[in-house]
């Protein structure tokens, strides 16, 4: 059988895609190499322009809303710049990335969980994915599978990620109560919403965060390989500042490590049949490492231009979406979130 689209990555990219592909009337199969719900190493912070680009509301999986930023240096809170509004949100990646999921199969999506994608190889009708002894056929094949990408590497569109091209992260959910969490990082009017918090001077060219849900928060700590000397000596070091400022003692049974592409966009993200999309593709900001609303709006985008090929749309085709996708992100991709974030990111 060969599908309008296969995408490889159940993560927000390739759920998003899977999602808008099908409402587009798509025979679409997603492959996902992990079983939902799954531990995912990352902050959970979503900016307000997530809620912009979905058409469903997904309150039920919001830990908390945001109203601003702690800044803090080694000796000390640097600044804090809240407001009396919603600035973004927190999730649970493994709430979220399964709540996503769930709503591309609901779109029409067929989803396949627990599928190693292992090679791909591309022919003058179809591309072919193969994942064991398996092979999966499409007329367009969407890789949505981080940045350690299968796809990216097998088709040469991202053989490798030089080091000045990404970062490594340690992370941690630290389990605290909920009147611990708002007494640290709560509002300082009163509301429930809690304020993110940023540490620098712990790494070279990068920092620290501790983003709260409502039991746990999230504490991490990166740089972009080339910047690393002794991530975890830093890493301990960060957490001791943490413990010692804040009166706790952080479990940290759950750390684990992850990559994020900081570079921006890839110079090649599709190929005839293929396109790159989310992390694979590097739709990540390069100040910050954030890139859940990136990843979403290039899966939306390349959905469109999925449908618009197989409808035999004229004069479009895969570098149509590279085309769409860089004029849509690549300048705010590369722009700072905050003066203060962009200076003291650098010491």
């Amino acid at each position: 059988m060969t599908h309008d689209l296969v995408i490889v990555g159940g993560g927000p990219a390739g759920s998003i895609c899977a999602q808008k592909a099908a409402q587009l009337d798509l025979d679409v199969l997603v492959l996902e190499k992990a079983i939902h719900p799954r531990r995912k190493a990352c902050g959970g912070g979503l900016t307000p322009r997530v809620k912009d680009l979905l058409d469903f509301d997904f309150s039920d999986v919001v830990e908390r809303e945001q109203c601003g930023q702690n800044f803090f240096s080694p000796k000390g809170m640097l600044a804090t710049f809240a407001r009396p509004g919603v600035t973004g949100y927190t999730v649970k990646r493994d709430d979220f990335d399964h709540f996503l999921l769930k709503k591309a199969e609901e779109a029409g999506a067929l989803v396949q969980q627990g599928v190693r994608v292992t090679d791909i190889e591309e022919d003058s009708e179809n591309v072919h994915v193969f994942a064991g002894h398996e092979r999966y056929s499409a007329n367009i094949v969407i890789g949505a599978d981080g940045p350690n990408s299968t796809i990216a590497r097998k088709t040469g569109l991202k053989p490798r990620w030089d080091d000045d091209e990404i970062a490594l992260c340690i992370e941690a959910a630290v389990p605290m109560d909920s009147s611990d969490i708002l007494a640290m990082v709560g509002d300082p009017e009163g509301s429930e919403r809690i304020l993110l918090e940023f540490y620098f001077g712990f790494i070279r060219n990068g920092y620290g965060w501790a983003f709260a849900k409502k039991n746990e928060i999230s504490l991490g700590l990166g740089a972009p390989i080339s910047e690393l000397e002794d991530l975890k000596g830093d890493w301990k070091k960060f957490v001791k500042f943490f413990e010692e400022t804040k009166g706790v003692k952080c479990d940290l049974s759950s750390q684990t490590a992850a990559r994020i592409p900081v570079s921006g966009i890839i110079e090649n993200t599709c190929s005839k049949k293929i396109m790159l999309i989310g992390d694979a593709a590097g739709f990540v900001r390069t100040t910050t490492g954030e890139g859940i609303s990136y990843g979403i709006e290039s899966g939306i985008i390349a959905a469109e231009v999925a449908k618009d090929i197989i409808s035999g749309e004229p004069d479009i085709d895969t570098k149509t979406y590279h085309a769409r996708a860089w004029n849509a992100m690549n300048e705010d991709l590369h722009s700072s979130p905050h003066p203060l974030f962009s200076g003291l990111a650098k010491k």
